[in-house]
Formats: structure tokens, C-alpha cells, sequence
């Protein structure tokens, strides 16, 4: 069985997204698992329906199933052209006390340079700067806090 249809914490990866065009599938289509025909298949439906003050109607529809096998997939996947739809998920988490720890950092530096970065500034907007990084900072400490 391939590496993708195994079972990670009780449920199989059923879902594949198209990263790469190819055939007729753009970036961004989808493959479901069909347990009935042992394939990843990827279904489109689109209707038309117009109706006109002259008594005139048009209808269209447009059906189309692309089947792949799942070693075909497994290919597709080794090429750089599927993935698996939680791939990008797990591309994109970010850990929420990383992100406010790499804050901290970021706004105490700034904190730490403000004379230097604002040595041409009116005393004024200085202490105004001050305040609100001391304030983003006791903030960022405080969700910080939360974590267990």
C-alpha cells in the first residue's frame, strides 16, 4: 500500500491536490479516494440554464471524471505534481508561543536601539514610541504566560 494511503491516527489520507498542471487538472483541483473502484478520481459539474422574455430557454451541462490509479498517484506525488490536501496545512502552521516569542525579541530589540533609531526624532515621538512597544511588550509577555 502506498505511503499516503496509510493510516495516520485512524484515518487514511483520502484527499491529493494538484500543485503542478498537468493533462486537464490546474494547480489547486482535487482527487478523492473512491473505495469502490480502488482510484483517485476528480469530478466536475457545471450548469447553464438561461431563460429569455422570448420564450427561449438554454441548458448546458459539462460532466467530467479523471481516474488515476493509486500507484499512478504515488508517481504524481515523486514528480512534484500532487500532494496531499493536508500537506499545505502543515506547511503553513505556524506554533502561536514561537511567533509571540520571535515578537518579544523583535520588539525588545527595537526597544534596546531607540536612541540610536530615533536620534533625529522630537523628544515627544520618542516617548510615544516608548510607551507603545513597552505596552506591545507586556502584552506579548502576558499571552505568553498562558502557555502550559
Amino acid at each position: 500500500m502506498p505511503a499516503y494511503l496509510m493510516k495516520l491516527e485512524n484515518t487514511m489520507v483520502k484527499t491529493l491536490r494538484v500543485i503542478e498542471p498537468f493533462f486537464v487538472m490546474e494547480a489547486g483541483d482535487t482527487f478523492e479516494w473512491n473505495d469502490d473502484t480502488q482510484m483517485y478520481v476528480s469530478s466536475h459539474n457545471e450548469e447553464f440554464h438561461k431563460s429569455s422574455d422570448a420564450d427561449s430557454e438554454v441548458n448546458s451541462s459539462y460532466s467530467s471524471n479523471f481516474s488515476i490509479s493509486a500507484d499512478y498517484a504515488q508517481d504524481l506525488i515523486n514528480e512534484g505534481y500532487l500532494e496531499p490536501a493536508d500537506a499545505e496545512a502543515k506547511k503553513n502552521f505556524v506554533n502561536v508561543f514561537d511567533e509571540i516569542q520571535r515578537l518579544i525579541v523583535k520588539y525588545t530589540d527595537e526597544l534596546d536601539n531607540l536612541k540610536e533609531d530615533m536620534a533625529n526624532m522630537p523628544e515627544c515621538l520618542k516617548v510615544e514610541r516608548t510607551t507603545v512597544l513597552n505596552n506591545i511588550i507586556s502584552v506579548l509577555n502576558h499571552l505568553n504566560g498562558l502557555k502550559k
